[in-house]
């Protein structure tokens, strides 16, 4: 069994509360036992033997009052395949309608996000170049005749599927970009956009530089989160696409930042 068969099917052999805890550190990057004890109702030592047994089960580190989220020397990745099964309704939704944004003749960029790779189902039979650095969505698009796909060259992370590093970001400069359509892993008024991984943020600033329109694609757990690398400012996106579990409230305070929201129906 090879390692990410295996980080899920320790993942699927957790309990509920478990596999809650795992979510939040792997959104958060880190947790309090406070905290949890207080969302799921039980006792700060029920959190510590949670915690204890994800330390075993190599999910997480645990620090003094609470967890952080295990890295190695670089930085880990939450694997494609996981994320790949979070909110997927919603991402479905919301790749379908990002990719209704693209006309043919489009030069656009996808990241390496699992919803990035949902757009590639229906951007099929469209006249397109497409700048990426995900190996999932030149994979989804390389058979499409009238798709040019254009992979950004580097170093191989397996967790996401994708290339980053200075090889990449160099490979960039040269290009230019209609849309680029990308995620992130937080969504914050104060804060903006960011990103739990610094390669990958590397790559998206370097996009960001060749575009001519910014489309972020977040659903609404990605809200009220903070991670670790800045991106950009709200004020810097030009179109957000989410889906209808968003208040019209945060619709409203990101229309006045001058972000254009796009809401996914089914």
């Amino acid at each position: 069994m090879n390692n990410a068969n295996a980080g899920k099917t320790a993942y699927l052999l957790l309990n509920e509360r478990q596999q809650g805890i795992v979510d939040t550190i792997e959104t958060n990057g880190s947790v309090r036992v406070s905290q949890l004890s207080k969302e799921y109702h039980v006792s700060e030592e029920t959190i510590r033997r949670d915690l204890e047994k994800l330390e075993m089960d190599g999910f997480v580190n645990r620090i003094h009052g609470g967890a952080v989220r295990k890295v190695s020397h670089e930085g880990m990745e939450i694997p494609v395949i996981k994320r790949q099964e979070t909110n997927i309704q919603e991402k479905e939704m919301i790749a379908k309608k990002a990719a209704s944004y693209v006309e043919d003749g489009d030069i656009i960029a996808i990241d390496a996000s699992t919803t990035g790779l949902q757009m590639t189902k229906y951007l099929k039979g469209k006249m397109l170049t497409v700048i990426t650095n995900s190996i999932p969505v030149t994979l989804g698009l390389i058979q499409e005749e009238d798709i040019q796909v254009i992979l950004i060259g580097g170093y191989a992370k397996g967790h996401s599927m994708s290339l980053v590093g200075n090889f990449a970001e160099r490979v960039i400069q040269d290009y230019h970009v209609d849309k680029f359509f990308f995620s992130c892993m937080g969504v914050d008024f104060r804060r903006g956009v960011s990103e739990a991984h610094e390669a990958q943020a590397l790559v998206k600033k370097q996009i960001f530089n060749i575009s001519e329109k910014l489309y972020l694609l977040a659903d609404h757990s990605k809200f009220g989160q903070k991670s670790l690398v800045r991106l950009c400012g709200l004020k810097e996106v030009d179109y957000l696409v989410t889906d209808k579990k968003v208040s019209i409230d945060k619709i409203r305070e990101l229309n006045k930042l001058g972000v254009k929201v796009f809401v996914a129906e089914e």
